[in-house]
């Protein structure tokens, strides 16, 4: 059976953790259960798990957190504190120790998954990290395989709509705080400038802020920004986390659980960050298509077949998709070698800037690209397909030497990995269905 994610579970009480592996188990998550600190740490150094919940294991979850996060091996796994009530004191504690969230035991699925969603995301980050660093070793290039989040950044902050939460004065000096009371205005800030999370002070009107929430999170350049919805006391959570927002925080609020979830989700933002920036270490002359930018067909096929194994092994999707461009030949036909290689180049571009940082792009033969996306299940893959898909075919292309817009067809196909696929059986059922 496929997994969405490995879980290590940490708590004594087998009377609560029965019903939340059936949980999890329902949701595509595989848990195990460890009873004790030890037994714990030895299972996390031994399996390396996607997630590790915490709960009461004979002492707080912060203190057993805090201990799995010094532990070299495992200091890269996401870990989410598991607690019946959330206090400021905790929330602050939790930040301080380096874990990446407090949980409540009774949360509904909506708001729980919702919570663990991104952090399962992360560990596909960090896991991309080591398979590219990996495959880079192969062709001489030496790149990092673990990243973290930067020391004393101070993070800038979003706030969108009236602050009358007084966010400015909670966050104080820990971050630097814009605000924007209208939406339009909001949204055209997040486009000219990097933010490490957005901040919305909802009405009693929310859908202006639902529709806002969409708009962030179906944006290519942003759907990994870290949004905090304020509420009014009362209102429900469910819409707004089905409509991407990561927290959501009730009025009268609670300053002191508001500042830690918004730092704690302000580096987790920056650890992506620098999780991207050591990604593209691999990318170097070796294993770099020097036309497009992309990953040449060397790298592709010595990374992805040590992905398909790792997928294989651990029961995870891995989606493939071809992106074909035909009419490249016909520029090429009427304005020559150069506007035909200016296209392609940019085409590489835009398919590589469409994609998350985890996504592999690269050249596969001419006018042909290849994206590898990890722990990604078909329905999604297939979603991601269209949508670069569609954005290219709309796109006026200005090439060189050609005094009109070029405007281009994309030809699409997407499979998954099988259990008994092969590297060259996985892109031969890809290819198949461009023909």
């Amino acid at each position: 059976m496929i997994r969405l994610a490995n879980v290590l579970l940490i708590d004594a009480d087998s009377a609560r953790t029965g019903p939340l592996l059936a949980r999890l188990s329902h949701n595509g998550y595989h848990a195990v259960v460890a009873e004790t600190p030890e037994q714990a740490i030895g299972h996390a150094r031994s399996e390396h798990p996607d997630l590790i919940l915490v709960g009461d294991a004979g002492q707080s979850p912060i203190v057993t957190g805090g201990a799995l996060r010094q532990d070299a091996q495992c200091a890269d796994i996401p870990m989410v504190a598991l607690v019946t009530r959330i206090s400021a004191d905790m929330a602050s504690d939790a930040y301080v120790a380096g874990l990446d969230d407090v949980v409540c035991w009774d949360y509904d699925d909506v708001e729980m998954f919702a919570r663990l969603r991104p952090l399962i995301r992360l560990a596909t980050m960090h896991a991309e990290l080591r398979q590219r660093s990996a495959a880079a070793a192969a062709f001489g290039i030496s790149a990092r395989s673990r990243a973290t989040a930067p020391e004393g950044n101070r993070p800038s902050i979003l706030v969108v709509g009236h602050d009358r939460d007084g966010v400015g004065a909670v966050m104080g000096d820990a971050a630097e705080v814009i605000s924007s009371v209208n939406l339009y205005d909001a949204e055209n800030l997040l486009e000219r400038r990097n933010f490490d999370a957005a901040i919305i002070t909802a009405d009693s009107d929310i859908e202006p802020s639902l529709a806002f929430s969409s708009q962030v999170r179906n944006n290519p350049r942003l759907f990994n920004l870290p949004m905090v919805m304020l509420m009014d006391k009362g209102a429900s959570a469910t819409e707004p986390y089905r409509r991407g927002v990561s927290r959501v925080l009730h009025r009268p609020m609670d300053p002191g659980i508001m500042r830690a979830s918004v730092l704690s989700m302000v580096r987790r933002q920056q650890l992506r960050w620098s999780i991207r920036a050591a990604l593209f270490e691999s990318l170097k002359d070796a294993s770099r298509d020097p036309l497009t930018g992309a990953y040449n067909r060397a790298f592709l096929e010595k990374y992805l077949t040590e992905r398909l194994a790792v997928a294989t092994t651990h029961h995870r999707h891995l989606a493939v998709v071809f992106f074909y461009i035909p009419n490249i030949e016909g520029v090429r036909d009427h304005f020559g070698d150069d506007a035909a290689e200016h296209l392609a180049q940019q085409l590489g571009q835009w398919i590589g800037g469409l994609l998350r940082a985890e996504d592999l792009s690269a050249l596969y033969a001419q006018n042909q690209f290849c994206v590898v996306l990890p722990d990604t299940p078909l329905v999604e893959a297939e979603v991601v397909m269209h949508r670069i898909a569609g954005v290219l075919a709309y796109t006026d292309f200005a090439v060189r030497e050609v005094y009109q817009p070029v405007k281009v067809w994309v030809q699409v196909a997407c499979t998954d990995a099988r259990p008994d696929d092969s590297m060259d059986s996985l892109l031969a059922r890809a290819q198949a269905k461009l023909d």
